[in-house]
């Protein structure tokens, strides 16, 4: 039977395992940034391992126990690769500091990463194996995030083909098992916190391990049932969407949309000098999309002022560049963040285009009557602006400085930055339990 002539999930398992078996090459531009990808999840896990939820979520975990062969990230413990991939996926999201496809914003990082380091570490199995799983799981899951008939699975269904890999099955069990998570429904709704929210991402990670597990012993599904658009597959293996239209890893802890707005306010603060007294008032224009992803006109606490342009805005004019710190719960009622917003007005004046996706115009009036303008059509961290190295290792540095010993950080960014030399994943994995 011709490969094309398969079901969908089948196409997907034969890509998989070609990967898997080095029958299809991952090309180096799209290696590389997988290695980019995960030691930015592992910051941004790190940084959420302080956060409460992250802490109540351990805390059940804890309880409930576990073979105790998969490190919780941060949390100085381990427990079941099953939990360990809800809990670590749960804390890659949780401070909106992840990455996201730049055409869906699918958070594939959050279900792939916990879910190959789990296993990896359970299993001692190589980087480069961990690696190859990676990039299978988020390309899978990258594809099927573009498509409204398996966006709200993506997640789990990309974890379970990068578990399945990991655990050398073959093309029908890795099809069972993708089949076994295509049930796994995340996002599409307005969980109203930032936990709530980023369980959401754990659970596709845990239900993806699952589905693999489940697969190994001879569990099967109907692949042939799952609903995977051919448009979703087409040049599978061919063209990586990883690289085109690409990732975005986040440089500031708030969501996408914000980010050409924070980058405008910072380019005119090195171009000209002036305080936040100085400011009359402020303009800014972005497109209708953006301002319909970040509704919130006043928001009430640190969920909602990630999703605030007002807010986002008015710290960044105050403060700088946004940090984990502005968005906490007493931060959001900053008396001068508050007076700054009241000077601001937002306006859907722009539109988007292949070339500019999220593009801001900030103009900025001085008591002196002068106006200052700037605008960004690719933020920094986007694929046309991507972070290089030494930012990207700044961002690490600052999301485990006070969790991780100094020698630690530098072990945990070697590790992932030659992860194909690494012959058995599990001590790099357990350097990141702090």
């Amino acid at each position: 039977m011709n490969r094309n002539d398969r079901e969908p999930i089948h196409q997907i398992a034969e890509f998989a395992v070609g990967v898997a078996q080095s029958n299809i090459a991952v090309p180096p531009p799209v290696a590389q940034l997988c290695r980019e990808m995960m030691l930015n999840a592992a910051g941004a896990a790190l940084a959420g391992a302080a956060h409460p939820d992250g802490v109540a979520l351990a805390r059940v975990v804890r309880e409930m126990g576990g073979n105790g062969r998969s490190t919780i990230i941060g949390m100085g413990m381990r427990t079941s690769p099953v939990y360990a991939s809800l809990v670590n996926g749960t804390l890659v999201r949780l401070l909106d500091f992840d990455d996201n496809t730049v055409d869906s914003g699918a958070h594939c990082t959050a279900a792939v990463f916990p879910a190959v380091m789990a296993l990896g570490e359970m299993h001692g199995y190589s980087g480069q194996d961990v690696l190859a799983a990676f990039a299978v799981g988020c390309e899978v899951s990258a594809r099927l995030a573009a498509s409204d008939a398996t966006r709200g699975s993506a997640g789990a269904m990309g974890a379970a083909i990068a578990s399945a890999v990991l655990l050398g099955l073959d093309i029908e069990a890795i099809a069972h098992a993708v089949g076994l998570a295509a049930d796994a429904v995340s996002g599409g709704i307005d969980y109203g916190s930032a936990g709530a929210a980023a369980i959401a991402e754990g659970r596709a990670a845990m239900q993806g391990v699952m589905a693999a597990l489940t697969a190994a012993e001879g569990i099967v599904s109907a692949p042939e049932n799952v609903d995977v658009s051919p448009d979703s597959i087409a040049h599978l293996g061919e063209r990586w969407r990883l690289s085109d239209p690409g990732v975005t890893i986040r440089l500031y802890p708030c969501d996408p949309a914000s980010h050409s707005v924070v980058d405008a306010i910072l380019g005119l603060a090195q171009l000209h000098r002036y305080v936040p007294a100085d400011i009359a008032s402020v303009h800014v224009g972005v497109t209708a999309e953006s301002a319909q992803r970040m509704p919130h006109v006043l928001p009430s606490d640190g969920w909602q002022a990630r999703r605030s342009i007002g807010f986002i805005a008015a710290a960044t004019l105050c403060h700088g560049a946004p940090l984990i710190n502005f968005f906490s719960d007493p931060a959001v009622q900053d008396e001068g963040v508050r007076a700054m917003m009241e000077r601001i007005s937002i306006e859907a004046t722009l539109t988007a285009s292949p070339l500019a996706l999220d593009p801001a115009e900030v103009a900025i009036t001085l008591n002196d009557g002068r106006t200052l303008r700037h605008r960004i059509d690719h933020p920094r961290g986007s694929p046309a602006m991507p972070p290089d190295p030494e930012e990207l290792e700044a961002k690490f540095l600052y999301c485990t400085r006070y969790i991780l010993p100094a020698d630690h950080i530098d072990e945990a960014v070697s590790s992932f930055r030659g992860i194909a030399e690494i012959e058995n994943v599990t001590g790099m994995a357990s350097v990141l339990g702090g």
